[in-house]
């Protein structure tokens, strides 16, 4: 495709689509030429800021030849519908997790996808941290020795009050929340580190307010509604707590929560090996800690080769989840770039693909088995 950068649309134009306006341009190989919502002066004042064309007409980006690359950034029980109308109009996609609402409709997109021979990528940020994918290498390289056990969390407060509301706490969003949310990153990253897969699943599932006030007036995610509510019945889980196997005989455990006061975004994993251990915390991404019997330390982020569009900032300068998001397109439009086959590009993980997110899917699937059951389930 020469050194023309790829043309691209995003759909959605709430909390995470402009942050994928955003990566997407720094990424370096694309530009985003139109961003798609549902309100038009919503919609228009997005893309006006974003300095963009924005649409509520989605035929302007499905009908449209020129545009490589659609990323949809809608609310979960839009994201097969819009999807499925990319690729079947020859773009490749990115989509927000959950990739699905059942396991039968994310495996269709995968399926879909590869009949279509064209690339698709789930937006699980946190692949794209360099730590992160430092800690793959050292699992991958032996370090650790056998891993033994995986345990960590993903904490929010973001509605841990009954007057916080968002959609998806509606019922149309699915019978899973937290799990589905925030659980599907931690099933991923622990996946992505580790190399190894998920198989069996213990889960306790809570909602600990049944009933919530929801405002007339719909808002975006981590923003104070204001106005006239309502009370509603609220079925989704606020936390859970859930015991894992993994295909190689490692155990671990994870807590996730979307309403412990005072955590923002504390995502953590740490691995224990026959050798070593190493933990990586997403409020503290710069560093990652591993240790032995006889001693510990701490392995700070350095800039790594790119091959397309700016240099990774040098050690000392902090990067975050922007960068991460950055870092992840741009593996994804990369391997667009450089013709690489999507067979090929999934062989090599260069990014995670649709099959990583129904295999996500699979996991939440088993989640909400095993509480019904009170019983140990086994990921499809």
């Amino acid at each position: 495709m020469g050194s023309e950068l790829l043309r691209a649309a995003v759909i959605g134009s709430g909390f995470v689509g402009p942050f994928h306006v955003d990566a997407v341009r720094r990424g370096g190989i694309g530009e985003v030429v139109i961003v798609a919502g549902s309100n038009r002066e919503r919609t228009a004042a997005k893309a006006a800021g974003l300095g963009v064309r924005g649409t509520t007409n989605l035929d302007d980006i499905f009908d449209d030849a020129t545009i490589d690359v659609v990323h949809v950034c809608t609310p979960n029980w839009s994201h097969v519908e819009l999807a499925t109308r990319a690729l079947q109009a020859g773009k490749h996609v990115i989509v927000e997790k959950p990739l699905a609402l059942t396991l039968e409709d994310a495996r269709g997109l995968a399926d879909l996808a590869r009949q279509k021979q064209l690339h698709g990528l789930v937006a699980f940020t946190y692949r794209g941290y360099p730590m992160v994918r430092r800690a793959r290498q050292l699992v991958a390289d032996g370090e650790l020795g056998g891993l033994r056990l995986v345990h960590g969390h993903y904490l929010q407060d973001w509605l841990s009050q009954e007057t916080d509301y968002n959609w998806r706490l509606e019922p149309r969003a699915g019978a899973s929340r937290a799990v589905a949310d925030v659980g599907s990153h931690w099933f991923d990253t622990a996946q992505y580190i580790t190399g190894s897969r998920i198989t069996t699943v213990l889960a306790d599932l809570a909602t600990f307010l049944p009933v919530r006030q929801r405002p007339l007036q719909e808002t975006e995610a981590f923003v104070e509604a204001t106005g006239v509510r309502e009370a509603v019945e609220i079925g989704s889980e606020d936390a859970a707590t859930i015991l894992v196997r993994f295909e190689d005989g490692a155990r671990g455990a994870a807590v996730l929560s979307q309403v412990s006061p005072g955590r923002k975004n504390a995502f953590g994993l740490e691995i224990a090996g026959s050798d070593a251990s190493l933990a990586w915390e997403q409020e503290r991404p710069e560093s990652l800690w591993i240790g032995t019997r006889d001693e510990s330390r701490g392995l700070v982020r350095q800039p790594a080769p790119v091959r397309h569009g700016l240099q990774s900032l040098p050690s000392g300068h902090p990067e975050g989840w922007a960068e991460a998001m950055r870092d992840l397109l741009r593996d994804f439009y990369g391997a667009i770039v450089d013709g690489l086959p999507p067979a090929e590009a999934a062989e090599a993980g260069i990014y995670p693909t649709l099959d990583d997110g129904a295999r996500a899917v699979a996991l939440v699937e088993a989640v909400m088995e095993s509480a019904r059951t009170d019983a140990w389930a086994t990921s499809a």
